[in-house]
């Protein structure tokens, strides 16, 4: 169960998934979890710490015996508080391998709590990563499970992305796959209500049915051989006083941009999505109808590159959570985001043959909004100029200035020049991809390069 299926109050946040967790921090005021802070480890050693909501009271700190010790479960309450539009969450107790407890964090009568319970374990599953929504509190909270490799034990491993929707109904698992073939979903007036699927795995294909498939003519959707599901947005609602929480509408994105919808957009809404990953299975909750819904991911196979590309370090701060959009043909168009004292936000579209891939938010965008940059056919990035400082209130140092190159012409410059002063790129190469680092602002920015005479 994910406390994220009751709740939409705060901004919504995802950590990704990672070698390990090594310390979790909560802090709390007298009615609820006002805030939460995960150390986790990445697989080549390196601490990555990411932090959310609002410091109340003093955190408090539960330490793991990493690397033997891993949280396993998390369990809680959550409910409506005075001053709260929504309900949040109000207790939290981690799990772990060693059969250990840590401290109940949030407010409780001699350990006496009140609210909805919830329990989210996956059978003793490693638990590797933490989404959710926060504000000045937490509001949902749910987690990344760690599961086997699809093919040998040395292979990447799968990702369980927990159920989101409705409480009720029977739960139902049909574990990952080499991927989805085909798609049938059928619905009444309100609700989704039968789900089919047809999975493929070492050459066979494998169909597994949930719900009620009813008298309405189910919608059908085929993949092709090299193409896969990248995301499922859904929503959910309670169609009426008599029927429990359920999903109403599903989207299916794949990988080659193509797009089912199917149901009724009402409700709250949730999206199953792992960057870099493509879906391989699909778990959730059914009856009548199909109540709830969660998938697994597996690394998405590495194409054999044409050419050597070269990742340079991100330059600037060490603050916030690192981001890699990953690399493609070329940088297209590039979204600049200021706030009062460097740059809050970047966005860069890529181009990857004919097709257009935007890459994702990176930090946050302020009332001043963003501005932009596009190339034009035959230019290309060649450098990103800029500066980066120590900003009063702000924990890392930050970006405060970037300037585009490309091979015809540079941009003006956003943001100030002040600071310590960087410049990107190599001569006689093209930047194909972008990284760095951010939390509310950019913290660092890095590329990547590849030679120009011998791509396209």
């Amino acid at each position: 169960m994910d406390v994220s299926l009751f709740e939409e109050g705060g901004r919504e946040w995802d950590d990704d998934v990672y070698e390990g967790v090594r310390k979790v921090y909560v802090g709390q005021d007298i009615n609820r979890i006002t805030y939460v802070k995960f150390e986790y480890v990445k697989e080549d050693g390196q601490v990555v710490t990411s932090e959310y909501g609002k410091i109340a009271q003093q955190p408090k700190e539960f330490v793991l015996q990493y690397p033997d010790e891993h949280i396993i479960a998390v369990e809680g309450n959550y409910r409506g508080v005075a001053l709260c539009a929504t309900e949040v969450i109000t207790n939290l107790v981690f799990k772990t391998s060693k059969g250990r407890k840590s401290p109940l964090f949030g407010p409780n009568l001699l350990g006496i709590t009140t609210g909805t319970k919830f329990d989210i374990e996956d059978g003793g599953k490693k638990i590797v990563g933490f989404h959710g929504r926060s504000g000045n509190a937490l509001d949902a909270l749910g987690v990344y499970f760690v599961h086997g490799s699809l093919t040998t034990p040395s292979s990447p491993p799968v990702y369980k992305l927990d159920a989101r929707g409705g409480p009720g109904g029977r739960v139902w698992d049909d574990g990952s796959y080499g991927g989805v073939k085909t798609l049938s979903i059928g619905q009444d007036n309100s609700r989704i209500t039968y789900l089919e699927f047809e999975y493929e795995k070492d050459g066979k294909l494998e169909t597994r049915q949930h719900g009620v498939k009813g008298k309405t003519p189910l919608k059908q959707f085929e993949l092709n051989p090299d193409e896969y599901i990248k995301s499922v947005e859904a929503t959910y609602d309670k169609p009426d006083i008599f029927r429990n929480i359920v999903i109403t509408s599903l989207t299916f994105e794949t990988s080659k941009g193509t797009t089912l919808f199917t149901g009724y957009k009402v409700g709250k809404k949730f999206k199953l999505a792992q960057k870099g990953r493509r879906l391989v299975g699909f778990h959730g909750k059914e009856g009548s109808a199909i109540d709830a819904l969660g998938a697994y991911f597996a690394p998405v196979p590495t194409p054999i590159p044409m050419i050597a590309a070269k990742k340079l370090p991100a330059i600037g701060g060490n603050g916030g959570v690192a981001w890699d959009d990953g690399v493609y043909d070329g940088v297209r168009r590039i979204l600049v985001g200021q706030g009062n004292d460097g740059v809050a936000f970047v966005k860069f579209e890529y181009s990857k043959g004919k097709d257009l891939v935007p890459g994702d938010d990176h930090g946050k965008k302020t009332l001043l909004g963003a501005e932009e940059f596009e190339l034009e056919d035959g230019e290309y990035l060649t450098a990103i100029d800029g500066y980066y400082d120590k900003i009063y209130g702000v924990e890392a140092p930050m970006i405060i200035c970037l300037q585009f190159k490309t091979n015809k012409r540079e941009s003006t410059p956003f943001g100030m020049d002040s600071g310590e002063k960087f410049s990107l790129g190599e001569e006689g190469h093209k930047i194909v991809g972008i990284h760095g680092q951010a939390s509310d602002v950019v913290h660092s920015i890095g590329v990547t390069v590849v030679p120009v005479t011998t791509t396209k």
